[in-house]
């Protein structure tokens, strides 16, 4: 019986030791592998696509990655949060390690979309509302009156006084909107001065909308009535958004020769043939 207890006891201990032992093990294996990519895994490349404002080196230095930094360590939420805040164009940033020692970059790149003032230079803006650069003239991008910048810094949101955000937020509602439906590259101002309405210059139509959080249902309204084959085509004019029951009211511009225009009708709806001095049906 003595034998047998000296027997399972020994059985026990090398038991015990053999357990250590795969542990060690696994961490001998585990420090080998951090020591490896320490060592062995350092970035001798870093590669560009997307990029149009900025060349392929401003982007790198503005990353922050130095050749032979570690590859694997590196941080792709720092990486990009250095790029887009240092480079006011850039939208967004994907980052890919590419082993052994490379970085691909591929940033997508904001295009600028409206013009605002500060009350002596006008900015550029993203359609979120970030500020890109001071613009030297807001030619060929919708300008925005009726509001003005405070202090714009470019990278930030645009900011304006207390009095002034409300009407911001439907500002950056609408430019959403219309980036959505592709039809923001054709605006060239929008007037905000009025207290209930906002009034856009689209193509050759004055389009007057309310104030509101969500303009997808204006817009839709906007561009069927457009669509419709009651529209009297290139015919300048201004849309009425304003009245509340799901038509677009249509007043056709004045012609000088013609006398005074007739009441604006909702477009897309019952009603006599158009012509050159009355408003579409």
């Amino acid at each position: 019986m003595a034998r047998q207890r000296r027997h399972s006891s020994s059985r026990r201990r090398r038991g015990r030791f053999s357990g250590l032992y795969r542990i060690f093990s696994i961490l001998a294996v585990a420090v080998a592998l951090v020591v490896a990519c320490v060592v062995f895994f350092r970035i001798n490349e870093v590669t560009v696509a997307g990029n149009d404002r900025y060349t392929a080196q401003e982007i790198i230095d503005a990353s922050g990655i130095r050749t032979g930094d570690n590859l694997i360590a590196l941080s792709k939420s720092r990486v990009a949060g250095n790029i887009i805040a240092r480079l006011p164009y850039v939208r967004s940033v994907s980052i890919e390690r590419l082993l052994p020692d490379g970085v691909l970059l591929t940033v997508t790149e904001h295009v600028a979309s409206a013009a605002i003032s500060d009350g002596k230079n006008w900015w550029y803006l993203a359609e979120q509302g970030k500020v890109l650069e001071q613009a030297p003239s807001p030619d060929g991008v919708m300008t925005i009156t009726g509001l003005t910048a405070r202090t714009p810094i470019p990278s930030d949101p645009v900011r304006v006084d207390e009095e002034e955000e409300t009407t911001l937020g439907y500002v950056l509602a609408l430019m959403e909107e219309l980036s959505r439906r592709g039809m923001l590259q054709d605006c060239t101002e929008l007037d905000c001065t009025a207290a209930t309405s906002m009034t856009l210059s689209y193509d050759i139509y004055q389009v007057k909308l309310p104030r509101r959080a969500d303009y997808s249902e204006y817009l839709a309204l906007l561009q069927a009535a457009l669509a419709s084959e009651e529209m009297p085509k290139d015919v300048p004019g201004t849309f009425d958004l304003t009245v509340q029951d799901g038509r677009a009211y249509f007043q056709q511009e004045e012609v000088a020769v013609s006398g005074a225009p007739e009441p604006a009708q909702p477009s897309g709806t019952a009603g006599p043939e158009p012509s050159a001095s009355q408003p579409a049906p």
